[in-house]
């Protein structure tokens, strides 16, 4: 159950949240206190690691809460929650620009 929860709520954020990774992160904030799975303090550090450690700072967040709440499938389930709704998005502007590619007006 928490593994659902986990998912669905960084999907939820991966859906609805513009601005960046900075911007994320008062929306995940609120939902892990919202749930009670950290401390204000975990979640201080959660966002420290996460800012130092390669990568965008709203999926390194997401796959740490994860890690904290649920351990690697936690970290698993948290961060495909995260990427999932910007890999669809890639996906649907790559097919219409491959049919783009193709229409005969764009090919002329």
């Amino acid at each position: 159950m928490i593994l659902l929860q986990l998912f669905w709520m960084f999907l939820l954020i991966g859906f609805v949240s513009f601005g960046g990774g900075y911007a994320i992160i008062p929306m995940i904030e609120m939902e892990v206190m919202e749930q009670g799975w950290m401390t204000t303090q975990q979640f201080t550090d959660v966002i420290a690691i996460a800012s130092m450690s390669p990568g965008p700072i709203a999926t390194n967040s997401a796959i740490l809460v994860g890690y904290q709440v649920h351990g690697i499938t936690g970290a698993i389930t948290a961060g495909l929650g995260m990427v999932i709704p910007s890999l669809l998005l890639v996906i649907i502007i790559a097919i219409f620009f491959y049919r783009m590619n193709k229409n005969k007006y764009v090919e002329s």
